[in-house]
């Protein structure tokens, strides 16, 4: 049995001015596809695994995958789809496939691509052809992919540190399908709530009841699989928000049945989606006013796994006005390194960094400092961590001591060139910089960095800030994203 592979992935922000082109992508093909993603924690080395286990011959296509970030030029699409399905279309006969989409690819043209692509693929195969999707857990599912799909699993953890398990049960849902074992039919319910980011966090309320539901069902009978989606708000798309996929074995009704069930669960939960988050000034001072170190602060509004820019300096500003000390804090900033390496280790730098990509994230600050460390931004994380990656690059990084007077005055500022979600802590470590020695470390992220940062953090404080990312974003912003959402009429 011959069931083939393929990755296609890009979470797209939708309120980021600059799209996303074809050469931001990352692309292998055939043997690399396998000879990359074996050594990781990522679905498509669940999908290698579930070959072995579930005894089918492995058929590895493609795979490109890019930095989160603007919607994809209709070029990058266009080119990228179509290879995919060159791909496929080379590769057949063929007795399934195992497709890795985001679920928040957004497209010129398309600002449901995954679904896009899905119904593509469908077309290219036929009709009952075994087709198993799996998605991140901040995708927002349109109902056509359920209904082109034979079956869509979602990561249940976020941060997503089971995409592995969730690649080995794509891979034995394909393979059963493929033998006649069962007949998947899949049920989608998307209730009418937002489910802020500030909320996704799969470990605690108001999330973590409603997960425990979704696993304990899947336990039932002539049950297959049952995935919730907490959706990406920061795609401005017509079916933007939360969802619920239930699969289940040839009894549609039972997967719609339970669907709905789940469905109001969440919605019974709504009063509980609206965000209490301190701004800037108040979360410094909360974090200046602790008596255990570190603590780290989580700059919502520039999120770099969401998309941002990598530069806001609203956190930074404040730890600057507040005069705090022991400070951590990453910019993306390829000019300022470029000064660093100018001024080479010991030397003395006057920056103008961040703020720099738009007006988003907060004014481009002048800062002093001494070149502390230069490196060459890359690291490695042995650890399960939020996107399943091994090996990681920011590109040349320097480390700049501001306001120094002594051990622990002061901060350390760690500028890169390029842009990189803080997913693991050796993003620091690398850079010769000890967490635990610190008193304050900010990471531009939501939840995505916790499985990175809770083990070092005697406190983690989210921080609502502007930019590409805000949670704090109006209704009149969105254009195309329903209306009828909870948050939004309240």
């Amino acid at each position: 049995m011959r069931i083939a592979i393929a990755n296609f992935t890009h979470e797209s922000n939708t309120f980021v001015a600059a799209p996303t082109p074809l050469d931001a992508f990352h692309i292998y093909r055939g043997q690399d596809v396998i000879d990359h993603y074996t050594p990781t924690f990522h679905e498509v080395a669940g999908y290698i695994a579930g070959a072995e286990e579930y005894d089918f011959t492995l058929v590895p296509l493609f795979s490109a995958n890019a930095t989160p970030g603007g919607a994809l030029t209709n070029e990058a699409y266009e080119t990228l789809v179509g290879e995919l399905l060159t791909s496929i279309r080379a590769a057949m006969p063929l007795d399934g496939l195992l497709l890795a989409l985001h679920g928040a690819m957004v497209a010129e043209g398309f600002p449901q691509a995954d679904g896009e692509t899905v119904r593509r693929v469908r077309e290219l195969v036929g009709a009952g052809f075994p087709l198993v999707v799996t998605h991140d857990y901040h995708g927002n599912v349109p109902p056509g992919l359920v209904a082109d799909a034979t079956g869509l699993i979602i990561y249940k953890t976020c941060p997503h540190i089971d995409q592995r398990e969730r690649g080995v049960e794509a891979a034995e849902l394909v393979a059963r399908t493929a033998r006649r074992d069962v007949q998947p039919v899949s049920a989608i319910v998307k209730p009418p709530v937002i489910f802020n980011i500030a909320f996704h966090n799969t470990n605690s309320g108001p999330m973590k009841p409603l997960m425990d539901a979704a696993i304990a069902l899947e336990k039932q009978p002539g049950i297959l699989s049952v995935s919730i989606a907490a959706g990406y708000q920061y795609a401005d798309v017509p079916w933007m928000g939360p969802s619920i996929v239930v699969i289940a074995d040839g009894d549609i009704a039972l997967a719609q049945r339970e669907a709905e069930r789940l469905g109001e669960m969440m919605w019974a939960s709504r009063e509980q989606l609206i965000p209490r988050i301190p701004k800037a000034a108040e979360a410094v001072a909360m974090a200046m006013a602790s008596s255990q170190w570190p603590v780290s602060l989580f700059e919502l509004g520039d999120n770099v796994g969401g998309g941002s820019a990598g530069d806001a300096t609203i956190v930074l500003e404040e730890l600057l006005r507040q005069k705090a000390d022991g400070w951590v804090v990453t910019l993306y900033d390829p000019e300022s390194v470029a000064h660093c390496v100018a001024a080479g280790i010991g030397g003395r730098v006057d920056l103008r960094t961040g703020g720099k990509l738009d007006k988003q994230h907060g004014p481009t600050l002048s800062v002093s400092g001494r070149v502390r460390t230069l490196h060459d931004g890359t690291f490695e994380e042995t650890e399960r961590r939020h996107g399943g990656a091994r090996y990681g690059d920011q590109g040349l990084a320097a480390v700049v001591e501001v306001n120094r007077t002594g051990p622990g005055k002061g901060g350390l500022l760690i500028l890169n060139s390029l842009r990189i979600p803080p997913m693991s802590i050796h993003q620091i470590t690398c850079m010769g910089i000890q967490p635990q020695q610190q008193k304050i470390l900010v990471a531009k992220g939501a939840v995505a960095p916790r499985a990175a940062y809770e083990p070092v953090s005697s406190r983690i404080i989210e921080v609502d800030t502007a930019g590409a990312t805000s949670i704090s974003r109006p209704a009149e912003e969105f254009a195309q994203a329903r209306k009828d959402l909870y948050e939004w009429r309240r």
